[in-house]
């Protein structure tokens, strides 16, 4: 009997552990920019995060003198700004920091009680993702597809509909996901193959991103980081601040501190341990993080 009963405690703790979400978290923003249908920027407590709406995947837009899956990448975009557009919204991550390989924090997004990810998808503005690992809302968005299939509506539509899923346009353009594309490096190298943390600063001087339009205090990480061709110097705060830089943002509560470069993007523990994060809209799960540290 009682072996019984160690058995049953057993297995009981290995579906608790199995079940539960190791840390996820809830987030409170404002959106401050619609960049395509399932891709936004946030300000959350002072500082920007660019966030991927998780389990969906909207048709791309044109970018970089790229055709896009148009009309319909511009359709889901006009979709979700006339949902976002300078709203509030809050923020669900299936893990504390779960980003994808271009950074970005992976969360079910809120409007009030309006799920925006299950909207995007039951409207036919976008598809279902199916990652490697199901978050919590995971059967809903599949049953907003089947339900957005069988109605015919949006990229569904049985005369014009898209004819090619996001992710086998992708493939076959070898593109990656626009504006992103860049923050998606095999190593922080420039033209000549010399690495952007190799190339010291003055350490007296601030390092301003001519680019970016934010500056790096003197001893940051970060400012080693700016490309060379970005870099222009100063002497004070004050006098990047009146040539029109601002103060690149930093992360609290990091461990190390992280520096946005003034796009909100750093390098990231997850799950205790340094270096891995999950990814979507990739062939594999999980990308080593030492290889992706662009420079600003």
């Amino acid at each position: 009997m009682m072996s019984f009963v160690r058995w049953v405690l057993f297995f009981s703790l290995l579906a608790f552990f199995f079940s539960a979400p190791a840390s996820a978290k809830t987030y409170q923003g404002q959106v401050i920019k619609v960049f395509d249908g399932d891709t936004i920027l946030v300000r959350i407590k002072g500082h920007e995060e660019f966030v991927r709406l998780r389990e969906i995947d909207a048709p791309e837009t044109a970018a970089h003198k790229k055709k896009g899956q148009e009309p319909w990448g511009r359709k889901a975009r006009e979709f979700a700004l006339s949902r976002l557009k300078d709203r509030n919204v809050r923020l669900q991550t299936a893990d504390r920091d779960e980003r994808d390989v271009y950074r970005r924090l992976l969360a079910y997004v809120f409007i009030g009680d309006a799920f925006l990810n299950r909207e995007m998808i039951q409207s036919g503005n976008a598809f279902f993702y199916r990652p490697p690992i199901q978050g919590k809302y995971a059967a809903q968005l599949e049953e907003a597809e089947e339900m957005a299939r069988k109605r015919g509506v949006g990229v569904w539509d049985r005369k014009n509909g898209l004819k090619e899923s996001p992710r086998d346009f992708r493939a076959r353009t070898q593109r990656e996901e626009g504006l992103f594309s860049s923050f998606k490096r095999s190593s922080g190298r420039d033209r000549n193959n010399r690495s952007f943390q190799e190339q010291s600063v003055p350490p007296d001087k601030i390092v301003a991103n001519q680019r970016t339009m934010v500056y790096h205090l003197p001893g940051s990480p970060s400012a080693t980081r700016v490309s060379p061709k970005n870099r222009v110097f100063f002497d004070s705060p004050e006098e990047a601040e009146k040539a029109g830089f601002r103060r690149a943002n930093q992360m609290r509560n990091a461990d190390p501190p992280i520096a946005d470069c003034g796009l909100g993007i750093a390098d990231w523990k997850t799950g205790g341990k340094t270096g891995r994060l999950r990814i979507e809209k990739t062939p594999t799960a999980w990308a080593d993080l030492s290889s992706l540290s662009p420079p600003c």
